[in-house]
């Protein structure tokens, strides 16, 4: 399995899990087209990764302990405004995104 599809493998669990769909972890296999020893691991992979996954008895799903979010990816990286002369840092991130979308487009 490469890394894409088990990180796509991780977002189609958490989705679930955040919907309380689980079921039990033979469910969870079935859902993913896995094995239940796959869905073991997975589960303890992303405990690892700091999710708070607990097993409910009652709903007989996978839950988690509180609020999480996952995520992997890249997001572009804040200009640092700290360093601007002539002018006011307020001024500037006004006028900043309408500098953006025209050099964008040049």
């Amino acid at each position: 399995m490469t890394l894409e599809e088990k990180l796509n493998m991780i977002d189609r669990t958490d989705a679930l899990i955040r919907r309380k769909a689980t079921g039990t972890p033979a469910d969870l296999a079935a859902k993913l087209n896995q094995s239940e020893r796959f869905v073991y691991q997975l589960i303890n992979l992303m405990k690892n990764m700091g999710a708070p996954i607990i097993y409910c008895q009652e709903r007989r799903s996978y839950c988690y302990e509180y609020e999480v979010e996952f995520s992997v990816g890249f997001v572009r990286k804040q200009r640092d405004f700290t360093q601007i002369r002539g002018g006011s840092e307020k001024n500037f991130e006004i006028f900043f995104p309408l500098h953006e979308f025209c050099s964008d487009r040049l």
